[in-house]
């Protein structure tokens, strides 16, 4: 199975940085990112509401030289105040507007969400060739299901699809249904759970869902470190300071 190549543009200064470096080093069997270039002074929105329509970004961000498909990360508001849009065949454009703060507030990277979003773009070029199919919408379904093809019409929804995201099974059978590599699936399974928060954060979810639980495992900790010390104390710091007051 061949790699995509996915190049990445920066379109003005964002908000939050972004690490490009870590989204560069990203492992993966299916495609490889590079930060290719960036536009760093963007003309005024054309939109009536001070939003990028799809007609300007789609002039301001071309398809890269030498990569499968384009996605340009901007810090304002898109047309019709999507998180994402696809502006052409090979060119997609992903917002940060209200979606750093979302995401940032629900203990997820600016990182994580991009690499949730490329995975979603990934699996739609894979399946059509292209980004921006004529059944581009058939895709996407209202219900939540922690799938990478949730509409998130709501957009704080994003975040039940970006702890181990997965297709869900109306969308696997339709990618079976293609004419795609028999590797991609099975690398793609093996992908997504890695997408997940931090042995931190899933320690404190875990936490809030079963307080009653960690509060006996403290108590638990608490004595048996208490048990443990005076087992210590007892047959080995006693013996040594009574050796030492001896002599």
């Amino acid at each position: 199975m061949s790699k995509i190549k996915i190049s990445l543009v920066s379109l003005g200064r964002l908000k939050y940085p972004v690490n490009m470096a870590y989204l560069q080093g990203w492992k993966s069997r299916i495609f490889t990112i590079s930060h290719d270039s960036e536009i760093l002074h963007l003309p005024g929105a054309n939109g009536s509401d001070w939003e990028y329509t799809t007609d300007q970004l789609a002039g301001l961000v071309h398809p890269t030289h030498n990569a499968d498909f384009t996605i340009a990360i901007i810090g304002a508001p898109i047309q019709d105040n999507y998180y994402m849009k696809r502006v052409g065949e090979k060119v997609a454009v992903l917002s940060l507007h209200e979606m750093a703060d979302i995401v940032r507030f629900s203990d997820f990277s600016i990182e994580h969400y991009i690499l949730r979003n490329i995975y979603e773009l990934v699996v739609l070029y894979v399946a059509n060739g292209k980004l921006f199919p004529a059944n581009t919408y058939t895709w996407v379904h209202d219900d939540v299901r922690g799938c990478l093809f949730d509409l998130n019409s709501n957009k704080p929804d994003i975040v039940f699809s970006m702890h181990r995201p997965n297709l869900c099974d109306a969308c696997k059978s339709r990618v079976l249904s293609l004419q795609i590599d028999t590797d991609f699936l099975p690398a793609l399974n093996n992908e997504l759970p890695r997408l997940q928060k931090t042995l931190y954060f899933r320690i404190s979810d875990w936490v809030k869902a079963h307080p009653i639980c960690a509060l006996l495992i403290t108590l638990l900790s608490g004595i048996t470190l208490n048990i443990l010390a005076s087992i210590i104390f007892k047959y080995y710091v006693d013996p040594m300071l009574a050796l030492v007051l001896n002599e």
